[in-house]
């Protein structure tokens, strides 16, 4: 099992969450103005398939990341798709990051990813571009910050994860 395990570099807290919030804002907004009724089914799907992961308790790198993929294909641009294909291994470890035991509970953080999705789906499917943005970054925000309480520490943090 030792392949089920991730070392997640500490130093590197940031795992370019302020690039995320800039490209991926940005995507959610061009999705709301660009996206089909076949891209909205899709987006919707995802973020269904993943709050039913979240209510069991459970939580799901590759169902969380393939509403991100969704969004930035609903751009109808495929430099944000690409640019988020090339980054999955650093997105997987700050998602890993992000809902490593904390002070958290972790229905409370499933529940809060939950409701940040939603805000971004609901803001697309509204097609307000400048909700959808604020959304996204806001739900990036929020995610950046709940990997704070590694802040200072000095060494690699090892923990149980999907094979990516």
């Amino acid at each position: 099992m030792e392949e089920n395990r991730l070392l997640v570099p500490l130093g590197n807290r940031a795992f370019c969450y302020e690039y995320r919030m800039g490209v991926e804002g940005e995507a959610a907004a061009m999705a709301a103005r660009n996206r089909t009724s076949r891209d909205l089914k899709d987006i919707r799907e995802a973020m269904n398939r993943l709050e039913t992961t979240h209510a069991a308790s459970e939580y799901s790198f590759e169902l969380d990341f393939r509403f991100h993929l969704l969004v930035a294909r609903a751009t109808k641009n495929s430099f944000f798709l690409m640019s988020l294909e090339r980054l999955r291994d650093t997105i997987y470890k700050g998602m890993l990051l992000a809902i490593a035991p904390s002070t958290t509970d972790r229905q409370e953080k499933n529940q809060a990813i939950r409701n940040q999705h939603r805000a971004v789906f609901e803001a697309i499917a509204a097609q307000d571009e400048a909700s959808a943005r604020d959304a996204m970054r806001l739900h990036l925000t929020k995610c950046r910050q709940s990997t704070f309480h590694w802040a200072n520490e000095e060494r690699e943090l090892e923990l149980e994860a999907e094979p990516i």
